[in-house]
């Protein structure tokens, strides 16, 4: 395993085995809102993010849906499908400019024939299921100042990241959805951190001003909750 502060499948694969994955495949654009999987669909592929950051989300037939999770750059999305055969299980929407590497369903299964490869896999997927697990214990634990600061220094991170410059295209609601607050929760967090000059907002988007002084907003933050402590939204 390698240990470069990186995180996803990179963070499991051997450094040549991630070459050969970055070398497969086509590489593909996605401007923030546009859809990389959708829920329903039969397709196979799988994207590998290289950098970006997308939104999981899943819609119920009442109409109902939840945001289940973040992925960001040495993620991958898709990868469900490409295994079981099944229709995909939830839509996933770039957040931010994204480049991925677009592999099909055999060329990935063919990757999970190489016993480096596969052993990674198998890592990442039980670090996933880790982390999903340490999510729910934050959700329920910490205050929702600490989950919302979290969860923006991460999305402002990868904002900066992929598109050089600050702005996190996520509406209230689906902040709070990240989160598991209600939508009164978050305008009233956000409304205090534009008052303190640390953030402004805008139709569907909230920019970092001052990313040094969101990262001690919330007095007395508690030391991290597993990996999800370090980024709450990312799984």
């Amino acid at each position: 395993m390698r240990d470069r502060g990186e995180s996803g499948l990179v963070a499991h694969l051997p450094e040549d085995e991630w070459h050969r994955v970055q070398d497969t495949g086509i590489p593909v654009r996605f401007e923030p809102r546009a859809v990389l999987l959708r829920q329903g669909d039969a397709t196979q592929h799988v994207h590998v993010v290289l950098a970006g950051c997308v939104k999981v989300v899943r819609s119920e037939s009442d109409g109902s849906r939840a945001l289940l999770t973040l992925r960001s750059a040495g993620d991958v999305v898709g990868d469900l499908a490409a295994v079981d055969l099944e229709p995909r299980s939830a839509t996933v929407t770039a957040l931010t400019t994204t480049i991925t590497r677009l592999l099909t369903g055999p060329q990935f299964r063919r990757f999970l024939t190489r016993p480096a490869f596969a052993a990674g896999f198998a890592a990442y997927t039980v670090s996933r299921l880790r982390t999903s697990d340490a999510q729910r214990v934050a959700l329920a634990v910490l205050p929702v100042r600490e989950r919302l600061v979290r969860a923006l220094i991460h999305l402002d991170r990868e904002s900066r990241h992929s598109d050089g410059r600050p702005g996190i295209r996520l509406s209230q609601v689906e902040l709070a959805e990240l989160v598991g607050v209600s939508r009164n929760a978050v305008v009233a967090e956000l409304t205090a951190l534009r008052d303190a000059g640390i953030v402004a907002t805008g139709r569907r988007v909230v920019t970092v001003v001052d990313p040094s002084a969101l990262s001690v907003w919330p007095q007395g933050v508690r030391p991290a909750l597993g990996r999800a402590g370090r980024d709450l939204g990312r799984l």
